[in-house]
Order: structure tokens, then C-alpha cells, then sequence
């Protein structure tokens, strides 16, 4: 598991930390926002909004991060950008799928017995999503995979070899860096929530 923070200010990436352990969130979480704010010199009353995973994704992360994200919320009074975890995924995917003259991605996740949650998007010339996010079995993903298509995320892991010109591999972990730059997208299109109206998605 990857717990992580990032700070912005405008577009401007300030500072990101990050663990990789097990069972991070609820230990590591507040230090890491701290020592954040450390790093850049700013306090907490600083910020204009906070942005957060809100899955699909385990429960005990998705529940960790939203509810740090609501207290801070409640406690500094800036309003909550909530961002789906598979379309930080696919919208950290654009200069990757450019280069590789793709234009859209599949952002793909473990699932448990439920197999792949999954997501389709238009990333070029726009960014777009083209479904919501479904539970899918990993035999049924070729379907979804041609030339125009780039699969991305932790479910990778989970495609046959022979789909391999349709992976982005190196993109089994999700970034606070990317969650931050899609919420800013997000942002601009207006889209914050109140503590009390966010809906995270958990798996398991």
C-alpha cells in the first residue's frame, strides 16, 4: 500500500511525500501532511482546497484518506475535490499516450473476486470519460484493447502477455502527484464537494 501527499500551489507542484508500507494511512497519514507543509513553509490555514482519492479502491485507504480529507475540510473551511481513482489513472496517462500515438486509456484495477474494476477514457484531444467504472473479469479486457488503447494501473498486472504493445507498464501505483494534477483539472471545471457530500467507492 502507498500513502502519499502533494502540495500545489496553482499548477506548481511544491512537494510530495510518500510511504510505501502496509497498513500506511492510518499510521503515517497526518505526519505526512505535516512534514509537508514543513518542507514548503506554509500552515495549514494556506490552503484553498483538498483534493482526494475517493477509489474504487481497499477500504481501509479510501476510508483513511476521505476521512482525514473531511476533517481538514471542517477544520480550515475550503471545500473537498474528490477524485476517482481510474481517472487519475487514465489523466496521468496523456503525455504517454502522445508519444505513443494513442488516444485513449483503460485504467484497470484488482477487484478480489469481483476480478478488475475498469474505466475507459478519452485522453487526446480532450479528456473524456467514456465509462463509468464497472467490475470486469481479466478474460473479458482483450475486447476492450486495440491499437488506439493504452491499459494502465495496478490490474495490469493481470493481462496476457501477448496484449503486451497495449500496456503502460510502470503504472501500477497511483501518485498523490497524479491525483493532485487531476484535481486540479477538475477544479477548473468547478467540480468541489462539501465534507458532507463526498461518496467514496470501496472495494472489499
Amino acid at each position: 500500500d502507498t500513502c502519499g501527499i502533494a502540495l500545489f500551489e496553482g499548477d506548481q507542484l511544491l512537494a510530495e511525500l510518500h510511504v510505501a508500507l502496509p497498513r500506511a494511512h492510518d499510521r503515517l497519514l497526518a505526519t505526512l501532511f505535516q512534514q509537508s507543509l514543513d518542507v514548503v513553509g506554509k500552515p495549514a490555514s494556506h490552503l484553498s482546497a483538498i483534493a482526494v482519492s475517493t477509489g474504487p479502491g481497499s477500504y481501509t485507504g479510501i476510508r483513511i484518506g476521505v476521512s482525514f480529507a473531511i476533517g481538514l475540510a471542517l477544520g480550515t473551511g475550503v471545500p473537498i475535490i474528490p477524485v476517482p481513482t481510474l481517472d487519475a489513472l487514465a489523466y496521468s496517462l496523456r503525455a504517454l499516450a502522445k508519444a505513443s500515438r494513442r488516444s485513449r486509456v483503460l485504467s484497470v484495477i484488482p477487484a478480489g473476486r469481483l476480478g478488475l474494476y475498469a474505466s475507459l477514457f478519452q485522453v487526446l484531444p480532450e479528456f473524456l470519460r467514456l465509462t463509468d467504472a464497472g467490475a470486469i473479469q481479466p478474460e473479458h479486457l482483450p475486447a476492450l484493447l486495440d491499437e488506439n488503447v493504452l491499459a494502465a494501473g495496478p490490474g495490469i498486472l493481470q493481462i496476457k502477455s501477448q496484449y503486451s504493445d497495449c500496456i503502460a507498464y510502470g503504472t501500477t501505483q497511483l501518485t498523490a502527484r497524479a491525483i493532485g494534477e487531476h484535481a486540479i483539472f477538475l477544479q477548473n471545471l468547478g467540480l468541489t464537494c462539501s465534507p458532507e457530500q463526498i461518496e467514496p467507492l470501496y472495494i472489499g
